[in-house]
């Protein structure tokens, strides 16, 4: 099964990171579009981001229109093997690049915040399928963090059509998101039994 995830992980991968960046922009601009119309996307305060790097679904934007309706941004800190959250109100002033190359909060302005104050997660991915699957990077943050995350908490994932596939070899303590995004779709986890 590792192996089958790692193939498929690679393949995705190496397809994604060459989409066009003005292809990536526009799929993007129409996957902020289809979120933004999702009703708990509307009924959430608090939204954990991420912040988007290379070829992933662009979240700038995202978390700047979030912050104009007043939401309340969070992004994940990785410390050790773990993800820890901080708030963000200024996308120039409150972010540095820390491990993986990756922005997340400035250290001098961090402040721990609890998953349980979450009502939605936007998750990154290299590929999800049709049952709520996803693959992440294969660092299991992602995996640790959600195993502490309540059930009620929605997670969404966000990817361009071809990211999605018919299955994706899963293990039981894997946490399936509710919702994958694209361009063209909302794919709804019909297992998860959410209020949507």
């Amino acid at each position: 099964m590792l192996a089958a995830r790692e193939s498929l992980r690679k393949r995705i991968l190496k397809r994604r990171n060459k989409e066009p960046e003005d292809s990536r922009r526009k799929k993007s601009q129409r996957i902020r579009e289809r979120l933004f119309s999702l009703n708990e996307f509307k009924k959430a305060h608090t939204i954990l981001f991420y912040y988007s790097k290379g070829s992933e679904v662009e979240t700038r934007e995202m978390m700047e229109e979030a912050l104009r309706e007043g939401k309340r941004v969070l992004l994940p800190k990785v410390r050790g093997r773990e993800i820890y959250l901080g708030e963000i109100k200024d996308l120039e002033k409150d972010v540095e690049k820390g491990i993986f190359g990756l922005l997340e909060p400035k250290e001098v302005s961090f402040k721990k915040i609890s998953p349980q104050e979450i009502d939605l997660i936007i998750l990154p991915g290299i590929a999800f399928d049709l049952k709520g699957g996803r693959i992440g990077y294969g660092k299991g943050y992602y995996d640790r963090f959600l195993r502490k995350i309540l059930e009620r908490i929605s997670l969404v994932g966000l990817a361009y059509d071809f990211q999605v596939v018919k299955n994706i070899p899963s293990e039981k303590h894997d946490r399936r998101v509710s919702r994958v995004i694209t361009e063209t779709q909302i794919i709804a986890n019909t297992r998860i039994n959410a209020n949507y």
